[in-house]
């Protein structure tokens, strides 16, 4: 399959990424700006989310209803969202539209009007976030896996806390915005049907005058303990656990996900076989890997009964003691035919690959090709699987359950 990507850099920091999709009819669109969670600050959980909001709710010379007219109006399916890192706003429409989308976008990144009288709106729109988060379970659950496991502030949650929340001000949103919203660092990638050339001129056009400062650095801090119990009256339990592995600019990283995917990666995993379908413990469980730059986890989660909850855990760490050592070479091809049916099909979708490239150039400093990822995939093998496993069995788990009673983990685990 024949790919094209592009790549540019402007005087001021920004780099643009491009991938043409010959065989599409759209134009997807991600802007990136280095303004996520990390530098909420402490007792400022969720101003990275906040600040996200305000930027919609005005920018330029338009009010926030004349942003939301002016994208549907060019048939735009938009979004916005707030990661640990970034501060993201998207943008999939039909690809003669992109012309006239982008100088809105210019305005949301760049002019952000940031009205007081929106504050308290926006505020709400947060804290409703919030509260159906604290209505699910296993969101509570892996949200507190992730704030002891990563490094701080890398485990802040960028959804932000219902008591910082409350306390923000317009003045904070202000402040975050000057600081953390700027051209270096920000990733602007566009894939689909695309003149590269004609998007360059404009977006050199719209934020070629951009300047500002380089930001501060994230100070990374110590990491959180190694067992929780949050307490939940309810007859479910939920269970989160978790081990380093490496982070995906490292080439290891393919056999990490590859174990991780036979562990527990779909109804064909030992997990989903041993502890669902052949002892019926628990009615969701899985593994999986969540990667920032520069360190990475392996995680499982099991959503089970009360009355249930010690066994499953106990199964749980059963099956990932046994991964080592018991690799088969038919569970490799399963997982390599899943991941690369996954990269040739994401390429028929123009955001999921203005996404891609821009995650990858985050990590990587570049863009693999498609090509360059199948061949990767074309070279796990059982041997390469488990010299990994080898090297780097799980160890130091952290582990954390939500529920009525606290489970028993066995202290070698986690030691």
């Amino acid at each position: 399959m024949k790919q094209t990507l592009f790549s540019a850099t402007l005087d001021n920091g920004i780099t643009l990424l491009g991938e043409e999709l010959p065989g599409v009819e759209s134009v997807a669109i991600a802007f990136h700006a280095p303004a996520g969670a990390v530098h909420d600050g402490q007792g400022r959980s969720g101003l990275a989310t906040l600040s996200g909001e305000m930027c919609l709710r005005g920018a330029g010379g338009r009010t926030g209803r004349q942003i939301v007219e002016a994208l549907e109006a060019a048939g735009v399916q938009w979004s916005q969202a707030v990661s640990s890192s970034h501060a993201s706003f998207s943008g999939a429409m039909v690809a003669r539209q992109l012309p006239e989308a982008l100088p809105v976008y210019a305005d949301i990144v760049r002019r952000p009007r940031l009205p007081e009288d929106q504050l308290e709106a926006a505020r709400q729109m947060v804290l409703q976030n919030l509260a159906g988060i604290e209505d699910d379970p296993g969101h509570r659950v892996m949200t507190a896996l992730r704030e002891m496991h990563f490094p701080a502030p890398w485990g802040t949650p960028s959804e932000g806390l219902t008591a910082d929340v409350e306390r923000l001000d317009g003045a904070a949103v202000r402040d975050f915005i000057a600081a953390h919203v700027r051209p270096a660092g920000t990733i602007i990638a566009v894939a689909g049907r695309i003149d590269w050339d004609d998007f360059v001129h404009r977006i050199e056009a719209l934020f070629g005058d951009w300047r500002a400062g380089d930001a501060e650095a994230v100070t990374t801090g110590p990491r959180g303990p190694r067992l929780r119990h949050v307490p939940h009256d309810s007859q479910q339990t939920h269970v989160a656990l978790a081990w380093s592995a490496p982070p995906y600019r490292s080439d290891e990283s393919y056999e990490a996900t590859a174990a991780l995917a036979i562990l527990g990666g779909g109804s064909s995993s030992r997990l989903f076989t041993e502890v669902r379908e052949r002892r019926g413990l628990c009615y969701s469980v899985s593994s999986g890997y969540q990667t920032h730059r520069d360190f990475a986890m392996a995680l499982g989660y099991a959503g089970t009964t009360a009355a249930r909850a010690q066994e499953t855990l106990d199964v749980m760490l059963a099956e990932i003691d046994r991964l080592p050592g018991t690799i088969t070479a038919d569970e490799v091809e399963r997982v390599k035919a899943r991941a690369k049916s996954g990269l040739v099909m994401q390429q028929e979708s123009s955001a999921a690959r203005a996404g891609a490239i821009a995650r990858q150039w985050y990590h990587l400093g570049h863009v693999r090709t498609l090509a360059e990822e199948l061949a990767r995939y074309d070279r796990l093998t059982v041997d390469s699987i488990e010299a990994w496993l080898a090297a780097g069995p799980p160890r130091d788990l952290t582990v954390v359950s939500l529920g009525r009673e606290p489970l028993e983990v066995p202290r070698a685990l986690s030691a």
